[in-house]
């Protein structure tokens, strides 16, 4: 026999947490985020992506 996950037991448990989740995760959305914050975003994303090309492949 299967234990249920978490995830499941939570559903189960409480429907109205996905809901509660998914009006959370579309205010987050809709939030503006500042230049500079964006900003560091891409240097971040650019410098991940120098690393990644400077790796010696194994």
């Amino acid at each position: 026999m299967t234990r249920p996950s978490q995830r499941d037991v939570g559903r189960q448990e409480n429907p109205n947490v996905d809901e509660e989740i998914a009006s959370l995760l579309k205010a987050i959305e809709q939030e503006r985020v500042p230049d500079r914050l964006t900003e560091l975003a891409i240097e971040l994303q650019n410098a991940l992506i120098q690393k990644r090309h400077c790796k010696p492949e194994s």
